[in-house]
């Protein structure tokens, strides 16, 4: 997609979008937090977001969501367990992941 990804040790939140396309994320988190926050922000950059507000951020949690959360996949986890944060285990995802998934279903 053309972003730079760089990893810091002392970000204060799980990751930023710089509006020239790169990306930080925070070293040090699980997978599935590192692979949500990774996705999310690459929406940022997708969309071209300038800034940060409330529902940009609703945009980009749900660009992640359908970057990583196939339907079949998604009805197989709830058959198991259909708490979200089941769910987000099963898929290896956040839960914030999840919750953006079920808005936009």
């Amino acid at each position: 997609m053309g972003a730079t990804v760089h990893w810091a040790l002392d970000l204060p939140e799980r990751g930023r979008y710089y509006p020239n396309g790169v990306i930080v994320i925070r070293h040090g988190m699980t997978e599935r937090r590192t692979v949500s926050t990774l996705a999310h922000e690459l929406a940022h950059h997708y969309y071209g977001d300038p800034l940060c507000t409330p529902a940009v951020n609703r945009r980009a949690w749900r660009w992640a969501a359908r970057l990583l959360v196939g339907e079949c996949d998604y009805a197989q986890a709830e058959l198991l367990d259909p708490t979200p944060g089941a769910i987000a285990h099963h898929l290896g995802v956040t839960v914030d992941v999840i919750h953006a998934y079920q808005k936009a279903a």
